[in-house]
């Protein structure tokens, strides 16, 4: 079994030293990596070329404790004889998708950065009418010195921001942007186009969670016959830009559920047109996994399966079958932030690995 948490470099060296050869086994491998609640892909070609979406929570967090998401990243990539990250894709600037950033550079290099440009949340709070904030000194802890820094590490490296419509081909995968900074395609995509009966009636959220997730990089990623939807922290609001009352998107085989199945986002509007054959939920022992949001998922057309990266404690109801939640335990101090690995070929087969006990399970791309 592919071990992608380790807790020394020692326990790391082991990891790598059992899986030689995984990436090069033919199929795209996409990690969904235990950040606990943050954003955290990884995605592996054939060739070696590699694509990570978003670095997970700072190195001192109360959530990943003394094994910090830069490090469980780190594991993960050498696992699948990954020794720099190609390209990394930051979808917005929140702490959770951009905290680990520092901590992995320290640990690998990273060759070329795409994001959606400057960071739009420039207020002191996300609550609705709060003061601007100087953005040259802003407070430490906020979104726009965050941003800074993020910047400062970037540096001279290469750096891209991305445009809706723009299309990074990887490997043999090709990434596509559907929507940034807040603005969608201007067409749909190739199979896409059709009226989508989800957004009537559909009503606005005022509510966003910050500016940031309403601007974020929104990505479909085709390999072979497969389709991956991974769009962020985007809003309810920019999730109708997308798919109202024309869907832009189409459907997709894999989803990652966006905003790691919070209630603000994952609208059926969404869910309904995607209308993916499995889905895998990034939450956290206790954010995530709304019981409106997985009722949406598991109610949607042609869904067959929904996998969690954790047990959700607030919403036991619904945690399902064990089977498919790669950290099952409803005490946190127990959690060994296993991950959940999906193989997928070519042509279309998807398989879903839970990592902590080899579990897995096949499904075709439609």
């Amino acid at each position: 079994m592919l071990r992608t948490v380790v807790k020394t470099v020692s326990l790391a060296a082991l990891v790598v030293a059992a899986w030689p050869a995984l990436a090069k086994d033919g199929a795209l491998q996409m990690v969904s990596i235990d950040v606990e609640g943050g954003g955290g892909t990884l995605f592996v070609t054939p060739d070696g070329k590699s694509l990570l979406i978003d670095t997970g929570n700072p190195e001192v967090s109360k959530v990943t404790g003394n094994t910090p998401s830069s490090a469980r990243i780190e594991a993960a990539a050498r696992a699948l004889g990954v020794k720099k990250i190609d390209y990394l894709l930051t979808t917005h600037y929140h702490g959770d998708h951009i905290g680990g950033l520092e901590g992995l550079l320290a640990r690998m290099p990273i060759d070329t950065f795409i994001d959606h440009g400057e960071n739009r949340e420039t207020t002191a709070s996300t609550q609705p009418g709060s003061p601007q904030i100087d953005l040259k000194n802003p407070p430490p802890n906020s979104t726009a010195a965050g941003y800074n820094r993020y910047i400062a590490l970037i540096g001279n490296k290469r750096h891209i921001v991305a445009k809706a419509g723009d299309k990074f081909r990887i490997g043999g995968m090709t990434v596509t942007v559907v929507m940034a900074d807040g603005k969608p395609l201007d067409k749909p995509l190739p199979g896409a186009g059709e009226d989508n009966p989800s957004c009537a009636g559909m009503e606005g959220m005022a509510g966003n969670g910050g500016e940031e997730n309403a601007r974020s990089t929104s990505v479909v990623i085709t390999y072979g016959k497969v389709k991956i939807a991974a769009f962020g922290d985007l809003t309810w609001d920019r999730e109708k830009d997308l798919f109202c009352l024309i869907d832009k998107v189409g459907k997709v085989d894999v989803y990652l559920s966006t905003h790691h199945g919070t209630g603000l986002s994952g609208s059926p509007a969404a869910v309904n047109a995607l209308a993916p054959i499995v889905t895998i939920m990034g939450n956290g022992a206790r954010k995530g996994a709304d019981p409106a949001r997985v009722k949406t998922i598991q109610s949607s057309p042609r869904h067959q399966d929904l996998w969690k990266l954790h047990y959700s404690t607030p919403n036991p109801d619904v945690n399902g079958d064990l089977q498919l939640i790669a950290n099952p335990d409803a005490d946190q101090t127990r959690d060994k932030f296993w991950a959940l690995r999906l193989r997928i070929e070519k042509g279309g087969k998807i398989t879903v690995i839970n990592e902590r006990n080899g579990y897995n399970k096949s499904y075709q791309a439609q």
